[in-house]
């Protein structure tokens, strides 16, 4: 036998010095397989293969991922509560995401001076002569049409 530290006391949690890994040394060498993906990138690639469905009298390929979201949008319209309360919690959490998104970017898009300036050029204008008049509209004439207006 080979001689051990007797200040080392093997028990739970504390194998032989001799069965421990060595330091530098993977406990899983030869680590996952390639080929060993998880569930969830099975379930993604499974949706993003093309199904075959009749639409309107026509077969059209699309993915399995717009087929459900086309068969749950169906039933929410037909009355389906179900379907129905799943379009909502998708909804609000878009939206929540959308919000997130916008408070992450930091960035509000407000009009400058000169696009103020021209509103409100435009606003006066159409105050003035009505919106959609086109008695104050007269089209250049352009000399390379060559023809009478």
């Amino acid at each position: 036998m080979s001689k051990q530290d007797p200040d080392y006391e093997v028990g739970y949690g504390k194998p032989p010095k001799h069965s421990q890994f060595k330091k530098g040394r993977s406990g899983n060498p030869k680590g996952r397989p390639k080929g060993a993906k998880g569930v969830v990138a099975s379930i993604k690639r499974e949706m993003e293969r093309k199904v075959t469905i009749r639409e309107g009298g026509q077969e059209v390929t699309i993915s399995k991922a717009e087929a459900v979201a086309k068969r749950i949008l169906a039933k929410a319209l037909s009355g389906d509560a179900g379907a129905l309360k799943l379009l909502l919690q998708f909804d609000a959490e878009q939206m929540q995401q959308v919000e997130i998104d916008g408070e992450q970017s930091g960035q509000t898009i407000l009009p400058d001076q000169t696009d103020e300036a021209v509103l409100q050029y435009f606003a006066q204008k159409v105050r003035e002569n009505g919106f959609g008049s086109e008695t104050n509209y007269k089209p250049k004439k352009n000399e390379s049409d060559g023809g009478d207006p």
